[in-house]
C-alpha cells in the first residue's frame, strides 16, 4: 500500500471516529455530573486567567490541588464558546489516538494496513465512548501518553528526541497519572535486562530525567496534601466507605466487554509470543505500559474507568503484534488473497463486538447527565436562595450544584486537604437515611446547611423520614425536592 493511500485511508478512520463521537455527544447539550468541576476551571481561566485553586464553594471553602494545563488549553478554545469547545476538544483529542496507534502499529509490523486496522480499534473502543460526556483530562493524558511512548521507540532520532522532552514535560504539567508510564518504562527496563536485550545509555537518561522530574513536580504540587494525609495521599484521601466502590474490584468480565473481546485475544496472545517465542523492543516496551496498568489497577492505586482506558490501548497495540504474526503466516501461503480475507474478517467481527457496543454505550452515556428538572430545581434554587446559603446534596452533585448556583456545598468528590473527610462523608450519607429528627439537624447545623437537595438519583429516595413543616419546609417539588433547614439545635 501507498504511503499517499495510507494517509487517506486514515484520515477517513479518523474523520468517523470524530463524527461519530460529535454527533452523539452533541444530542444533549449537558456534560455528566464530575464535568462541571471543570467548567467551572475553564470560566475562571477566562474571567480571571487562572484557574479556580481557593474555591468558596465546594465544601463552603477550601483548596484544590491539580496540574493546570488542560483547562488552559480548553480556555483557549473558548472562543467557539465553552460549551462547544468542551464538546468537541475532548472529543478530538480522542479521535487523535488513531493516529497515533497507527504510527505505533507500523513501527511495530512495517505494514501499513494492518495498521490501519488497529488504528481502526482504537477509534471505536468500548470503554472511551462510556465517557463521551465528560470533560475528561484522559483524552489528553492518552494522546499524550501514545505520542511518548512513540519518541521513546524513536530516540535514536534527535528531532523524536527532542519533541520527547516536549511532551514529557507537557504531560507533567496535565495529570498526575504521568506516574503510569513511568512504572511502565521502569518495567520495560527490567523486561530489557531478564531477556539480555541491550539497554541504551539514552533511554535509561530519558527515564530517569522523566522520573525525577515527575516525582519533584508533583511534590511541589501535593506536598501539603502529603503532609496532612501521609501515603494515604496514594488514595486521594477517599473515605474509607466508598473506597470499594470509587476503585471497583476488577471485574474480569466487565473489563473485557469494555475493552473488546478481540483486542484482548489477540493482545493476549502478543504477550505469549513477545515472552515465550521472539523478543521484540518495542513490542517489550508497549508490554511495560501494559503490565504497569495491570499491576496498579489491581491494587487499586488508579480508578478501574482510568485502568481500562489504558490497558485497551496497549492491547490494541499489541494485537497489531499479533496480526502480523498472522498476516505474514498467511503471505507464505499460495492464495495471495487468504491474508486480505483474514484482515475483513477480522474488522467484521471487530464489529460485532466492539463498534455496535461502542455505539450502545454511548447512547446509554446520554441518560447519564443532569435531567431537565433536575436544571430548574438549580435554576429556582439560584435565585431564592441566600448567596451564603450552604446546600447538602449527594457528592456525586456538589460540582453541579456550585455551577449552577454558585452556592456552597457540603461534599464532592474532591478529597484532597480535607481532613474530617471520613466523618464528613458519613454525616451526609446519615441525613438521608436518618429517623430522628433531633440527630439529623445537630448534623445539618454542624455545616450551617439551609437547604437539602433530593434529585431521587444516586440511590437516594426524595424521602425524609423525619422531616415535618416546623423544622424542614418543602420549598420546591418538582420531581426534585428542596427543603430549607429552619430549626437549630443549641
Amino acid at each position: 500500500m501507498k504511503k499517499s493511500t495510507a494517509a487517506l485511508l486514515l484520515l477517513a478512520i479518523f474523520s468517523l471516529t470524530l463524527l461519530s463521537r460529535t454527533l452523539i455527544s452533541i444530542k444533549t447539550d449537558k456534560f455528566s455530573y464530575q464535568s462541571y468541576f471543570a467548567l467551572r476551571q475553564i470560566e475562571n481561566v477566562n474571567n480571571f486567567g487562572f484557574p479556580l485553586f481557593e474555591d468558596s464553594l465546594s465544601y463552603a471553602g477550601r483548596t484544590h490541588l491539580f496540574p493546570p494545563l488542560f483547562y488552559y488549553l480548553l480556555a483557549f478554545f473558548s472562543f467557539l464558546g465553552t460549551d462547544l469547545a468542551a464538546k468537541l476538544i475532548p472529543n478530538i483529542l480522542s479521535s487523535l489516538i488513531v493516529v497515533f496507534v497507527y504510527l505505533i502499529s507500523f513501527y511495530i509490523t512495517r505494514v501499513r494496513i494492518i495498521s490501519l486496522v488497529s488504528s481502526f480499534f482504537s477509534g471505536f473502543i468500548p470503554v472511551f465512548f462510556i465517557t463521551l460526556n465528560d470533560l475528561s483530562i484522559y483524552s489528553l493524558v492518552s494522546v499524550l501518553m501514545l505520542a511518548i511512548i512513540y519518541c521513546v521507540m524513536r530516540i535514536d532520532v534527535k528531532r523524536y528526541l527532542k519533541l520527547c522532552l516536549v511532551l514529557i514535560v507537557v504531560l507533567v504539567f496535565t495529570h498526575a497519572s504521568a506516574f503510569v508510564l513511568i512504572i511502565g518504562l521502569l518495567i520495560f527496563l527490567l523486561l530489557l535486562k531478564i531477556d539480555s536485550l541491550e539497554v541504551e545509555n539514552k533511554e535509561i537518561e530519558l527515564i530517569l530525567f522523566f522520573s525525577f522530574l515527575v516525582l519533584w513536580f508533583n511534590f511541589i504540587i501535593y506536598k501539603k496534601a502529603l503532609l496532612i494525609h501521609g501515603s494515604y495521599v496514594i488514595w486521594q484521601n477517599i473515605p474509607l466507605q466508598i473506597l470499594t466502590n470509587y476503585f471497583f474490584d476488577l471485574n474480569i468480565i466487565q473489563a473485557i466487554y469494555q475493552i473488546g473481546i478481540l483486542p484482548v485475544v489477540l493482545g493476549v496472545y502478543a504477550i505469549y509470543h513477545v515472552l515465550f517465542k521472539v523478543k521484540r523492543r518495542s513490542v517489550l516496551m508497549i508490554l511495560g505500559v501494559f503490565l504497569a496498568v495491570l499491576i496498579l489497577s489491581w491494587f487499586k492505586l488508579i480508578e478501574f474507568k482510568l485502568g481500562l482506558i489504558f490497558l485497551s490501548l496497549m492491547l490494541v497495540l499489541l494485537s497489531s503484534h499479533s496480526i502480523k504474526i498472522i498476516y505474514s503466516y498467511l503471505k507464505k501461503t499460495k492464495s495471495l488473497r487468504l491474508k486480505y480475507w483474514f484482515l475483513l474478517v477480522l474488522v467484521i467481527l471487530f464489529v460485532l463486538t466492539s463498534l455496535i457496543p461502542s455505539i450502545n454505550l454511548a447512547f446509554f452515556s446520554l441518560k447519564e447527565v443532569p435531567s431537565d428538572s433536575e436544571i430548574d430545581a438549580l435554576d429556582w434554587l439560584k435565585v431564592n436562595a441566600n448567596n451564603e446559603s450552604v446546600v447538602l446534596a449527594r457528592l456525586e452533585e456538589g460540582y453541579l450544584i456550585n455551577y449552577y448556583t454558585n452556592l456552597k456545598t457540603v461534599i464532592d468528590s474532591d478529597f484532597l486537604l480535607i481532613e474530617d473527610a471520613q466523618q464528613r462523608y458519613e454525616d451526609v450519607q446519615s441525613v438521608f437515611s436518618l429517623r430522628l429528627k433531633t440527630e439529623a439537624v445537630r448534623r445539618l447545623n454542624k455545616y450551617d446547611v439551609r437547604y437539602l437537595y433530593f434529585s431521587g438519583k444516586f440511590g437516594v429516595e426524595n424521602n425524609l423520614y423525619y422531616a415535618d413543616p416546623d423544622c424542614f419546609e418543602l420549598v420546591y417539588n418538582n420531581s426534585v425536592l428542596i427543603y430549607e433547614v429552619k430549626c437549630t439545635i443549641q
